[in-house]
């Protein structure tokens, strides 16, 4: 029996070191992640952090500066996008204006010879079977991404690539339609690449989650791991509304810290990053902040309440220490509890609950920024 050390299992797709520029703009740097076999992954990332230009590079419409894409275990970089058993839905739908809804949709299994039921039923999926002997320019714009999705559905590819694909929904349209994609894609077994800028829509449907920023990978695991565990700071307030303190540590109790915080007073908080610096950053997310009734315990400070957003079950209120530290706190199911601006309340943060990263070498300003 030989071993050949070089050989090793394969997932389904994988994406090795893909780097693209476009003249100076470096939209991917160094890209590798793996994906497989009827998984559903989310890519998430702000405007421009190179999303759409490594959907085109795996789907074979961008060729890579650097790189390799493997499908299946084959080396698909340099093959034709026919070739590749992917099916990429373009931001802009890429509808034929001449073809009707059902032309449309139906057109990639009848280039596959394949039964035309699948066309039926993901028109169904979408909602918009009823609509199909209707043309594009007679559609809404989120009636024709519903009908670039279903296009997508119906070609029968085994990889499908989607940019952005529910973007032009309205709000209860695109949660209704996110859980039956998934549904869909999990029942035939097909694997998912679903691009989106939506942290919530990215969290609420991913078997795992790469988030991209400025073509640099930040952060691949399950939606779950990284809210929870979020492996820098672009990363934590990415994904929602966060509170960030700056601070000082003052001393180390094994995984317990003394922070002095900045304009705000000293806290204690458990920390099991391996903080190196004493210059930090503590973030905490709006559920985590509580509103106590005294201030008979550490980490609790007096703050004036700002401004109360009433979003239904949430009710998100701004609270402000001094002139340079606030807090967000977000709370649920409140019956009969009504806070008022320019209220004063006590604010605790729980030293369990806090994501404590060390001071971004490029500032604070640059760490948080979108682009």
């Amino acid at each position: 029996m030989f071993f050949f050390p070089f050989l090793r299992c394969m997932a389904y797709l994988e994406v090795r070191d893909i780097s693209k520029s476009y003249g100076i703009i470096k939209a991917l740097d160094n890209v590798s992640f793996s994906v497989e076999k009827g998984e559903y992954f989310c890519i998430l990332g702000p405007t421009g952090a190179g999303k759409t230009t490594l959907l085109k590079v795996i789907a074979g419409l961008l060729k890579p500066d650097k790189g390799r894409v493997y499908i299946d275990g084959e080396d698909v970089t340099y093959l034709p996008p026919e070739a590749r058993n992917t099916a990429y839905m373009p931001q802009g739908y890429a509808l034929f204006p001449h073809m009707t809804v059902w032309d449309n949709v139906a057109y990639g299994a009848l280039m596959k010879n394949l039964s035309l039921e699948v066309a039926e039923k993901s028109l169904k999926m979408v909602d918009l079977l009823h609509r199909s002997a209707s043309y594009p320019h007679e559609l809404s714009g989120g009636q024709q991404q519903r009908v670039a999705l279903a296009r997508v559905i119906a070609s029968s590819s085994s990889i499908l690539l989607l940019d952005e694909p529910l973007s032009a929904l309205d709000l209860l349209l695109n949660i209704e339609l996110r859980y039956e994609l998934r549904r869909y894609a999990k029942k035939l077994g097909l694997t998912v690449l679903h691009v989106t800028h939506n942290a919530e829509e990215a969290l609420s449907i991913a078997d795992r989650l790469l988030i991209l920023r400025k073509g640099v990978v930040q952060q691949i695991d399950r939606p779950d791991k990284i809210y929870l565990q979020p492996r820098n700071l672009f990363v934590a307030k990415f994904l929602g509304e966060i509170t960030v303190l700056e601070g000082a540590i003052r001393r180390r109790y094994k995984n317990k810290l003394l922070i002095e915080i900045k304009d705000l007073g000293p806290i204690i908080v458990k920390s099991n990053n391996d903080i190196k610096n004493n210059h930090v950053i503590v973030a905490y997310r709006p559920e985590d902040i509580k509103i106590l009734d005294s201030s008979d315990n550490s980490n609790i400070f007096k703050g004036k309440i700002e401004d109360v957003e009433f979003e239904g079950l949430r009710t998100r209120i701004h609270v402000r220490f001094s002139s340079n530290v606030k807090a967000v706190i977000d709370r649920w199911f409140d019956k009969g509890i009504h806070f008022r601006p320019n209220d004063y309340v006590y604010v605790y943060l729980p030293p369990n609950k806090a994501l404590v990263f060390e001071y971004p070498r490029e500032g604070l300003a640059k760490a948080l920024a979108l682009e």
